[in-house]
């Protein structure tokens, strides 16, 4: 019987009762244990929500999404579940996320999944130093290594990442203190097969501790009822490991499909046969490749963060196998830290997050070999020679520097702040592919915003023919938007996914946002990318909604508009007007004119300019915004069969006629306002920016005593010589001036002097209207003289296209304001601008219009209760700019004059996806 007791893992004289019994007994021993899981505590939660960041692992978000899937659609992933995992880890994660109230209750989803995982970590704490003890180890030997498991940069690192993996080892080392119970009861052995069952149901890698396992079964036979003890551990854990192959079996999706080749998942049905021998058999190098992935990670990753756990611990195992021979427990150590080790090496696909497994293990081979060293030791040096050894591992870490950005970094912002923008900003309706890491929290409710039915991951457009084919019709024109990475193309090359490559061929950049970590080698700068597919849609629809709910509600006024200095202008009242009656507001319309007629009309017919303090500010007019309100009233009355407007809008272009039409040498010119026909002496004001020549079309059919035709030729020659005269610089840039000034008697054109002495040729907040008012024409009229002044922007194209000084990326936008020559005054962009010169390059490089529609107006949205606003919130113009650049992108502003009932499809090809990102 002695003998038979020697042969026992676990004896009295290393547990003499039932392990907490007998803790319970040592106090200073439970003392150890609770200050190791206070100190895992710690270590584990402390800056735990911000590194790692969560963009930097996809499977976080594959995990959590496949509990989503479980909590809220009752099956176990959202998409096609193909067998690449077993689910019991994600089912657990799914049960936690429902006892601690939903997704979102400590932030995101991988922060609420990140909370358990810090759980099951001080959970194993006692466990794996009950489990060194059971196996040998002294109390200060087996306190190391359970403080090793907790201080290690390694370890430390992808414990804090949602990963079945920390769940299967938290059902493994129970197992396995279950197993080393010394208590002889066959229910202990047939509770540990359960939870090894239940370890292999959340990721069969736990099967690589099989070996070591089914040895300490035999060893623990003799105090387990005899060979019954192997029968009652080996039973459970099959039963309970077969649920999950059970499961196939029962949907069908078990045995191979043949349709495939060997090592390949067939393109049609899903198999878990398949899907194991596809997982198993991925090139990543054999064995002796010392280039493969396994020996890449060692040197790259894993020994780089912490050579002690993995070189000490990998030389303790060793130390651990030839002691084997002769000691039991040594052997079973050597098992369970060297077998998992060399299923890693043998070849294939290995993932960094995969040393996992190992990790404890080496850390009970360390404290192995340290009570090896400690029990040579007279008992009075233990104690110091623990304390130097925890201090010299401890500043050793510190000195290394890798322990540090653990505790202060913060890489996951740029997730999480491209996660809350988008939620805020992007219409939920979109149809977006996105990184796995970020699906799970735009795909439910929550986070302030939203839930995005239409969001998939980009491995599931490639491979899943439920999204590839149902969803996307295997058609990049099904996209709105991808959220990306610098490094995600690689991906799409991999997976031959053509929706997103073409999506992204065919989109440009919304908003990037970035993060950066003090040592790349630990972990890299983190960039998170929006990108717009160039084609309109449910962004369009949804912005420019929004944006007049927001202008009504920040600015409007029983029918003024408001700017946030108190005054009213007559131009955003006629903007308004124009707003109303493209987006079909008919009692909005009739509200504005009417305060627009009370307050502002004068007796010449015409709109004063300012209203301010309950009066006319500027009895002056502007001649756009008369030229716009009496296109609104054409439209209105054409579009809502009323007379009346139609009559009154007649009347205003009479009167635009009378008192800013001046005629010189023939020619009938628009001049800035009422004010302007007196001028400077002979000069007249001009603003090109004024001239809308879609408008003058409508005018030449109610008003036909006025040669209206003569007036649009006459501007538009104007216009091409404004913008190439040099007005008194050495060049021109061939961009059209703000103000000029036309010599009354010679028809020359002159720059404009003002008493303040502006420079009046610059291109600056007024000329950009010039190419969105050309372009509308354009879309209206056909007219060639209008695409052929598009086309002359050459200079806009230049300055988007332009490489700045890193030699590699582009200016990507264009600067608010340039001296007529196109040297830059004012650098930053703005709404009017961003207007203009999408206006321009629609027609003359598509590419360079979206790639500044979306940075410059999509990437610029934000939205409040009252809905969605441009730039700053604040400022009116931008909001107007905004809401207009937005309508002439999605061709939203109808000629309801020749098309009451909304004018064809006008859009070309070429003139949203003319080009690549």
């Amino acid at each position: 019987m002695a003998d038979t007791r020697r042969l026992a893992l676990a004896d009295s004289k290393t547990v003499l009762a039932r392990p907490w019994t007998a803790l319970s007994g040592i106090r200073w021993e439970v003392l150890v244990i609770v200050t190791l899981g206070i100190i895992a505590l710690v270590t584990h939660g402390f800056n735990m929500f911000n590194y790692p960041a969560y963009t930097l692992l996809d499977d976080e978000g594959i995990y959590t999404g496949q509990a989503w899937a479980v909590l809220f659609q009752h099956k176990l992933a959202p998409f096609t579940f193909i067998y690449d995992t077993p689910p019991f880890g994600w089912i657990v994660l799914a049960g936690w996320m429902g006892l601690t109230g939903g997704l979102h209750t400590f932030g995101g989803s991988i922060d609420s999944g990140r909370v358990l995982m810090l759980v099951l970590h001080v959970g194993m704490v006692p466990m794996l130093y009950q489990v060194a003890r059971k196996l040998g180890c002294n109390a200060p030997a087996a306190a190391c290594a359970t403080l090793l498991f907790s201080l290690s940069p390694l370890a430390l690192f992808y414990q804090r990442f949602v990963l079945v993996d920390s769940v299967m080892l938290f059902f493994a080392l129970l197992s396995l203190d279950v197993l080393l119970d010394g208590w002889g009861r066959l229910s202990r052995v047939v509770f540990s097969g359960i939870c090894f069952g239940l370890a292999v149901l959340c990721k069969e890698s736990a099967l690589a501790l099989l070996p070591g396992m089914v040895f300490i079964a035999v060893q623990q036979r003799w105090k387990h009822q005899g060979r019954f003890a192997i029968i009652g551990w080996i039973i459970p854990m099959f039963v309970v490991a077969s649920l999950y192959p059970l499961y196939a079996l029962l949907k069908g999706e078990l045995f191979p499909t043949f349709d495939a080749s060997f090592g390949q998942l067939s393109p049609n049905r899903v198999s878990l046969f398949d899907t194991f021998f596809w997982q198993n058999f991925r090139d990543g190098g054999g064995l002796l490749n010392y280039n493969n992935q396994f020996w890449e990670l060692v040197r790259n990753d894993w020994f780089m963060r912490d050579p002690l756990l993995l070189g000490g611990g990998v030389a303790a195992a060793l130390f651990s196998l030839r002691r084997g021979f002769g000691n039991r427990q040594a052997m079973a150590i050597a098992l369970l830290s060297l077998v998992p080790l060399v299923v890693l090496a043998r070849g294939g696909l290995v993932l960094n997050y995969q040393i996992l497994l190992v990790i404890p293990f080496l850390c009970l081979a360390l404290a192995a070999a340290f009570s090896f060293l400690l029990d040579k030791l007279p008992t009075p040096a233990v104690a110091g020679v623990t304390a130097l050894a925890i201090v010299a591992v401890l500043a050793g870490y510190w000195l290394s520097g890798n322990l540090q950005p653990l505790f202060t970094e913060r890489p996951a912002e740029a997730g999480r702040e491209a996660t809350a923008w988008i939620k805020e900003n992007v219409n939920p309706e979109s149809r977006i592919i996105t990184r796995d890491d970020m699906w799970t929290d735009l795909r439910a409710d929550g986070l302030n915003g939203p839930a995005f039915p239409n969001v998939y991951t980009h491995w599931k457009v490639s491979s899943d023919p439920a999204v590839r084919d149902a969803v996307f019709n295997q058609d990049w024109h099904n996209v709105d938007y991808l959220i990306t990475s610098p490094d995600i193309e690689k991906d799409f090359v991999a997976s031959n996914n053509t929706v997103a490559l073409e999506a992204l061929k065919h989109a440009h950049l919304v908003k990037k946002w970035e993060a950066a970590t003090g040592t790349t080698s630990l972990h890299t700068p983190q960039i998170v990318e929006l990108w717009k597919v160039d084609k309109t849609g449910v962004t369009e629809t949804a912005n420019l909604k929004e944006s007049a709910s927001y202008i009504d509600a920040t600015f409007g006024q029983k029918g003024a508009y408001v700017s946030s200095d108190g005054s009213v202008s007559a131009e955003s009242q006629a903007f308004a007007l124009l707003r109303a009656v493209w987006a079909g507001d008919q009692a909005g319309f009739n509200q504005t004119w009417t305060w627009t007629r009370q307050n502002l009309l004068n007796s010449q017919g015409l709109l004063s300019s300012l209203w301010q303090n309950h009066s006319v500010k500027d009895k002056n007019t502007a001649s756009n915004a008369d030229s716009y309100t009496a296109l609104a009233l054409l439209l209105a009355g054409k579009r809502w069969n009323n007379p009346v407007l139609t009559a009154e809008g007649t009347k205003l272009v009479k009167a635009i006629w009378d008192n800013e039409i001046v005629t010189v040498q023939g020619k009938p010119y628009l001049v800035a306002g009422n004010w302007a026909a007196t001028g400077q002496g002979q000069i007249l004001a001009v603003n090109p920016s004024y001239f809308a020549p879609y408008a003058f079309r409508v005018f030449k059919d109610v008003d036909p005593a006025h040669d209206w035709q003569a007036a649009l030729d006459a501007n538009y020659d104007l216009l091409f010589n404004a913008s190439k005269a040099t007005l008194g610089n050495a060049k021109s840039a061939g961009l059209p001036p703000d103000w000029i000034g036309l010599n009354r008697d010679s028809g020359e054109l002159t720059a404009l002097l003002l008493t303040n002495n502006a420079d009046t040729s610059r291109y600056g907040y007024d000329a950009p209207r010039v190419y969105f008012n050309i372009a509308l024409d354009s879309r209206w009229s056909g007219d060639g003289r209008a695409s052929t002044y598009l086309k002359q922007a050459g200079f806009l194209n230049d300055e988007v296209n332009r490489v700045l000084q890193d030699g590699v990326t582009r200016k990507g936008f264009v600067s608010a304001i340039y001296k007529h020559d196109g040297t830059v005054v004012s650098e930053p962009p703005n709404l009017v601008g961003s207007a203009g010169a999408i206006a321009a390059l629609l027609t003359l490089n598509p590419a360079a219009a979206n790639t500044i529609y979306s940075s410059q107006v999509v990437g610029q949205t934000g939205h409040t209760a009252q809905g969605l606003y441009f730039g700053d919130a604040r400022d009116l113009i931008a909001q107007e700019w905004g809401w207009l650049a937005t309508g002439l992108y999605a061709n939203s502003l109808t000629d309801f004059w020749h098309f009451p009932a909304g004018n064809p499809d006008t859009k070309t090809t070429e003139q949203l996806e003319g080009g690549t990102k």
